[in-house]
């Protein structure tokens, strides 16, 4: 039987089997006041995403208030092709202020999402570049 390992934030976890990794990591920065969400949207072919892109941000104009979104645009995420949006939205009387990219990674989309109440600035800006340009791929 081939095993495979998975690797989280206190260990590795050596499996029985290869898994597909679904798991959503929300990681906080609180010196700097942000969230990062990593999710995977799995079953996308290529030539789609653009379609994907929409309907996410269909589904936050459905059910968030006070929406308003950017255009969606060519960006880099670990030194590859990328989509990005930058949006604001109402959630439970609280204004959140996101950018969220998107890239392909073989056969998925992998999708970052940082988020802040605060207005984007300067160093908010370098941080999610940092953020992207940080990313080594299968690593």
């Amino acid at each position: 039987m081939a095993t495979a390992q998975f690797v989280v934030s206190e260990g590795i976890l050596n499996l029985p089997e290869a898994c597909q990794d679904r798991s959503i990591n929300v990681l906080r920065f609180n010196e700097s006041n942000a969230t990062l969400v990593i999710t995977r949207a799995w079953d996308i072919k290529a030539g789609e995403e653009e379609a994907f892109i929409s309907q996410q941000l269909a589904k936050v104009k459905r059910s968030m208030k006070k929406v308003v979104m950017g255009e969606v645009g060519d960006s880099q995420v670990a030194n590859q092709p990328a989509r990005e949006v930058s949006l604001r939205f109402e959630n439970q009387g609280v204004l959140v202020h996101e950018k969220l990219a998107i890239t392909r990674v073989e056969d998925h989309l992998l999708v970052l999402t940082f988020s802040r109440t605060a207005p984007f600035d300067a160093p908010a800006d370098a941080f999610w570049a940092s953020i992207k340009s940080g990313l080594q791929l299968g690593a």
